[in-house]
């Protein structure tokens, strides 16, 4: 039978790797032109290495922020603008 302190360790390191592995498939899926600082196979090869730090170094500083990638056309100001 699992102990408290079995089932928080446990409970940490599965949040540990579905941080990584959330890390490594959003590092697959975004388009090279939208990486920074260092080409994507080398940071596909660091978030392979399995460390949360590496996610962390990924979220930071590896892709554009989100302002660089939603750019809005100027005839529009939302979802709820009215069609032409």
């Amino acid at each position: 039978m699992l102990h408290m302190m079995d089932l928080t360790s446990l409970a940490l390191i599965a949040l540990a790797a579905a941080i990584w592995l959330w890390g490594l498939i959003d590092c697959a899926r975004t388009p090279r032109d939208r990486v920074r600082f260092l080409p994507k196979l080398l940071w596909l090869l660091l978030l392979l290495n399995g460390s949360v730090l590496a996610t962390l170094a990924w979220v930071y500083f590896g892709r554009k922020p989100a302002a660089d990638r939603a750019k809005i056309p100027a005839g529009r100001t939302g979802s709820l603008a009215p069609a032409r």
